[in-house]
């Protein structure tokens, strides 16, 4: 990674975690021209995240106002391992390490005991994209945990990788997308269980379509697996084909099987996370086909097409609400009221770290996404009252 991509990435990084904290963020001096500056506003934002983990009594997740949703937690957790990639910091290994192990579950996929009866695709997602991170940036595994034995041996041990562990919530997905297919050809539901209350059994959302094609397309870029990039060609293709994806890029909510919609219509709302998932899933696709030319159609052309589409409609959806606030990222469907709830007041965290990383995969839009990230970083250190920056 070079220097500027590098400073690109923590910077918005940095983005990120305000979002995240915007409701406990400290002031902060930054200088966004200043890697050192940079790198010690990640590190007071990540302290300051840090304070609000209790692991005695919330189980590896975050203290926050509620409702404070479990997939925020995991949102957390893979802040605090970039941090630690950015800036080589070891302080909060051993908490990661700690928090990713009380919520991955038996079967190693993150589907904890602890979440029965409520967590959906979109939930897990999140937590499975600690994995992810963790396994790009070869970040220390988890202890190697012994199974169940008699008393007075001492077992073998699971395997704990972060491949395996990512490869296990992809395969989780992967059945569900069949169960699910009897309708719409395709597509996850919002929630895995079919007792799930609300119109979760029957929405099929794009943040969880989304988790799906990212997981699969960062899993062919690690890997060079054509299996996983056969299966994020399909997702983009049934998310594109139902609407969920517009011939111009923008990306809407969802879309509904129930009562014999079959995925008829749509809902047009647009958000900042949903495009953000296949932004840095289509950036992955890229580095994938790029890399492996004979593996997987479409090309790297048509993938670096597809990415550029996402960036300039994510441009034009969720940057620049005021002619004085020119670059500056905000949530158009509920920010402006100040109507964002905590689920939404951090959307734009995921879509500021995935612009960042893909600006790293896909090096020709490098330019347009650091000309959009450098304003939205001054605005997220100035929206706190009486922060220096330059």
């Amino acid at each position: 990674m070079n220097h500027e991509s590098r400073h690109i990435e923590i910077m918005l990084r940095f983005a990120s975690l305000t979002a995240i904290l915007a409701t406990t963020a400290t002031c902060l001096h930054l200088n966004v021209n200043n890697i050192s500056f940079i790198r010690s506003g990640a590190t007071s934002l990540a302290a300051n995240l840090f304070t609000y983990h209790d692991p005695a009594s919330t189980v590896g997740q975050f203290v926050q106002p509620q409702p404070w949703f479990w997939w925020l937690s995991g949102s957390g957790w893979t802040s605090l391992i970039d941090y630690t990639a950015y800036t080589n910091d070891t302080t909060y290994i051993l908490a990661i390490h700690s928090a990713l192990l009380q919520n991955v579950g038996s079967n190693y996929d993150f589907v904890p005991a602890s979440q029965a009866g409520w967590e959906a695709n979109d939930d897990q997602v999140y937590w499975v994209y600690a994995a992810l991170t963790a396994m790009e940036y070869g970040f220390p595994p988890l202890p190697c945990e012994p199974e169940a034995s008699a008393v007075g041996t001492t077992g073998s041990c699971q395997n704990t990788s972060w491949l395996t562990i990512a490869n296990n919530a992809f395969e989780d997905f992967v059945t569900r997308w069949q169960n699910n297919s009897i309708t719409c050809n395709g597509g996850l539901k919002w929630q895995y269980n079919p007792s799930a209350t609300g119109n979760g059994w029957t929405y099929k959302n794009t943040v969880t379509n989304g988790g799906f094609f990212q997981t699969a397309a960062r899993l062919a870029r690690f890997t060079g697996n054509a299996t996983y990039a056969d299966w994020a060609n399909r997702i983009w293709d049934w998310s594109a084909g139902v609407g969920l994806i517009s011939p111009d890029f923008h990306v809407f909510d969802g879309t509904s099987d129930g009562e014999g919609a079959n995925c008829s219509s749509v809902n047009h709302d647009e958000w900042s996370y949903n495009i953000a998932s296949y932004l840095h899933g289509a950036a992955n696709m890229y580095a994938f086909t790029h890399n492996n030319a004979t593996s997987a159609t479409p090309n790297a052309t048509v993938w670096q097409s597809r990415t550029h589409g996402l960036l300039v409609a994510a441009n034009q959806t969720f940057f620049s609400p005021f002619p004085n606030a020119t670059g500056i990222m905000y949530e158009p469907n509920c920010e402006l009221a100040a109507k964002c709830n905590t689920d939404q007041a951090s959307f734009k965290g995921s879509l500021a770290t995935w612009m960042a990383k893909t600006s790293l995969l896909v090096p020709s839009t490098k330019g347009d996404i650091f000309s959009l990230l450098r304003p939205s970083a001054v605005g997220a250190a100035a929206s706190c009252e009486g922060v220096l920056w330059d």
